[in-house]
């Protein structure tokens, strides 16, 4: 699991819209058996997606038709419209600007609340709240965000102890709870999504379910015996008129019908709402989340990252007993680093041609979720990022099939980031049969790679890992039952119907894909030399730079029907689409 900065203020706001309509269906079947204190902490989870750019990403897969919106939001060309976002959010953040401003001058004009007769003047100081007085209000408001008061109309001196006591009570919780602050959140996020129906929808519910949960907590405080007059008081105060609700929390405000058979219909909680509390709080998070296969976005990788492998090769034997498969195992040169909880450790090995290679052992299933190995780049203290094996080294080389380390084998299963990077004399590369993974910019910059054997067991490979491999001509991989197979010299994926990579330096200048391919992948053709490419008419959509830096690229033919991401051709400034029917 790992933390990343989600950029696309469309991808979240779609994302959260799901939970959105969750807690309106729930709100509307079960509105009156369920507590709305659990609506105001649900509410907080979606103000938090909404607010903050991060999300979760998880070594977990997804399935086809929430990957398939994944990728269809991401492909969206958000770049190309943030000047008019840009100016849909100051235009909202000006319209709730100014009402706060009108009418936070109308309520600085309250004067401090002074004794009245008959009414005891603790009744207005025991709860520790500040309380004034003002003739342009109709029912009495909290007012403020850090520094919080209670406003109370210039009628209160007809009201009874018992209505004084319902009121000050249910401003000192919304001054507890800091409902102010949660509407002033609400707003932020209403601004940044304004382009999004269901934002407004929650602003709305949002600040009924505020009061409504304050109402439940006034009744468990006076007791339940207490709220029939408790809303004989609610609609007593009820207005028409009242101050605008931007940033206030007030007594008679929201949806007074809903919140008057709310309070009588109140019971206490039962067993069930716990566990539907604990259900959609689960769910809720799967909002945060995004599929490790970072093939359906667009953002670059983060070369430190560490992603959970495969796990280790078993055949089962015909007694139903695993049996431990045998590598071809080569012994560790030279431990290089190993951390303090036996984790990890990063070992050199030395290939057939006798080059050494950086390799990082996970030794543990309970804590990585392979006890393979990885070929990865390597950073010591100080140091920048350098390639897993020595840059000046010219010739071919053979990755082995495992490492033999304290008499136990680790099969190499992944290639990890910057493996070869920067590489730029190395003729050729074997890949042995177990690799599983390639992660992106494995082989950046290999200049002089024209010779390259895939793995047979292929099941993951992130963004064009090629790039920069501006002498590799054509892909190789055995017949296998992997879903990675090559065609012409290109790399696709799912079984032929995804472009995956196509080699940056085939010489053909006219590409024709296939009726059965639908989908380009990121960075797919980059720094390809072709000229004009055909894509069939079954054609979904080309992905995010997928013609990057294809400098002699004139011409891609299209369908009408085929969706082309807004950033495809960086770089690739003669490219244009020509539409056919």
């Amino acid at each position: 699991m790992r933390i990343v900065f989600e950029y696309n203020v469309l991808y979240i706001s779609v994302v959260s819209t799901f939970l959105i309509v969750l807690l309106l269906l729930v709100r509307g079947f079960f509105g009156t058996k369920i507590h709305r204190v659990f609506f105001t902490l649900a509410w907080t989870i979606v103000l938090v997606r909404l607010i903050l750019p991060i999300g979760v990403m998880v070594p977990v897969g997804w399935p086809g038709g929430a990957e398939a919106v994944y990728g269809w939001v991401k492909d969206i060309p958000f770049s190309d419209f943030v000047w008019i976002w840009c100016t849909g959010a100051c235009a909202a953040a000006v319209v709730f600007v100014v009402r706060y401003i009108v009418c936070g001058r109308v309520l600085r004009e309250a004067l401090p609340i002074q004794k009245v007769p008959d009414i005891d003047e603790e009744m207005f100081t025991f709860m520790g709240i500040r309380v004034f007085v003002s003739d342009r209000i109709s029912s009495p408001v909290t007012f403020g965000i850090f520094h919080q008061k209670v406003l109370l109309p210039k009628y209160y001196m007809n009201l009874s102890r018992e209505q004084l006591k319902y009121i000050l009570i249910h401003e000192k919780i919304h001054i507890d709870n800091h409902d102010n602050l949660n509407k002033f959140l609400i707003i932020i996020a209403v601004c940044i999504h304004w382009f999004n129906p269901f934002a407004w929808m929650m602003y709305l519910c949002c600040n009924r379910d505020l009061e409504m949960a304050c109402d439940e907590k006034v009744i468990r405080q006076v007791g339940e015996s207490g709220r029939e007059d408790y809303a004989n008081v609610l609609i007593s105060l009820a207005s028409k008129e009242v101050i605008g609700e931007t940033a206030y929390s007030g007594f008679a405000q929201s949806a007074i019908q809903e919140r008057i058979v709310m309070i009588m219909g109140y019971r206490g909680v039962k067993k069930w709402n716990y566990a539907m509390y604990g259900a959609v709080a689960l769910s809720s998070m799967l909002i945060f989340t995004m599929p490790t296969d970072r093939d359906l976005w667009a953002g670059g990788g983060d070369p430190a990252a560490e992603h959970a492998g495969g796990k280790t090769e078993n055949a089962s034997a015909p007694d139903g007993e695993a049996e431990t498969v045998e590598y071809e195992a080569v012994d560790v040169e030279e431990v290089l680093e190993e951390d303090s909880f036996g984790a990890r450790t990063y070992v050199t090995v030395k290939t057939v041609e006798g080059v050494e290679l950086c390799i990082k052992l996970l030794l543990q299933k309970g804590i990585a979720a392979t006890n393979g190995g990885v070929l990865t780049s390597y950073l010591p203290d100080g140091e920048t990022w350098r390639a897993g094996m020595d840059e000046t080294y010219s010739g071919e080389v053979t990755i082995p099939e495992a490492v033999l380390y304290k008499g136990k084998q680790y099969p190499v299963e992944r290639i990890g980031a910057y493996s070869f990077y920067r590489c730029r004399k190395v003729t050729g590369i074997h890949m042995p049969n177990t690799v599983k993974e390639i992660q992106e910019k494995a082989f950046i910059d290999c200049e002089s790679l024209k010779k390259l054997r895939l793995s047979s067991a292929l099941e993951t490979m992130e963004v064009n890992p090629f790039i920069g491999c501006a002498s590799l001509k054509a892909f190789e991989m055995p017949e296998c039952q992997s879903q990675y197979v090559v065609k012409d010299g290109a790399l696709y994926t799912d079984f032929g119907r995804f472009l995956k990579a196509y080699p940056q330096g085939c010489k053909k200048k006219k590409v024709e894909l296939d009726e059965d391919v639908i989908q380009i992948a990121n960075c797919a053709f980059y720094g390809a030399q072709v000229e004009v490419v055909v894509l069939p008419k079954n054609m979904v959509r080309a992905k995010s730079r997928c013609f990057e830096n294809c400098r002699n690229l004139k011409v891609v033919q299209a369908s009408r029907n085929t969706r082309i991401a807004g950033d495809a051709f960086v770089g690739a400034s003669q490219a244009y689409v020509y539409r056919y029917e």
